[in-house]
């Protein structure tokens, strides 16, 4: 019988797991390196191919792959005055401050909605150092 309420009084520990998310800050390259209304591609690991760059001497960065087709993003043409990149492969035009999805070419109209879905960009958290540096914000 004591064993019974040894067992009924008996309170299992109960672990807490803490989930840290640590961004991790990369040096890219220099604010002189990007001239502006322009871009640059980055390799920082095997896993990450990002694109810097500047419109109105505001600076960017995002993944280098197109959301819809995973083009490469460098080899696209920028739209300082509405703030955009307009994909090489399709045309399809994304914010670079945003992310979002704001134009599809009329050519594709007639395409199927899974042809035309695409996400957003994948943005960058970029950080300007008063000696020049620039470093991007990685999850």
């Amino acid at each position: 019988m004591i064993y019974a309420l040894e067992c009924l009084n008996y309170v299992p520990f109960i672990y807490e797991y803490t989930t840290v998310i640590i961004n991790l800050l990369y040096k890219v390259c220099e604010t002189k390196d990007i001239d502006n209304n322009a871009m640059k591609s980055f390799a920082i690991d095997t896993n990450n191919d990002i694109l810097i760059g500047k419109i109105n001497y505001k600076m960017f960065a995002c993944k280098n792959y197109c959301p819809h087709r995973a083009a490469r993003l460098s080899k696209s043409q920028l739209k300082p005055g509405e703030n955009r990149i307009a994909c090489y492969m399709h045309g399809f035009e994304y914010n670079v401050f945003t992310g979002k999805l704001e134009s599809i070419p009329n050519k594709w109209i007639n395409q199927s909605e899974g042809w035309k879905k695409s996400g957003e960009l994948v943005l960058y958290d970029v950080i300007e150092k008063e000696d020049g540096s620039v470093f991007v914000k990685l999850p």
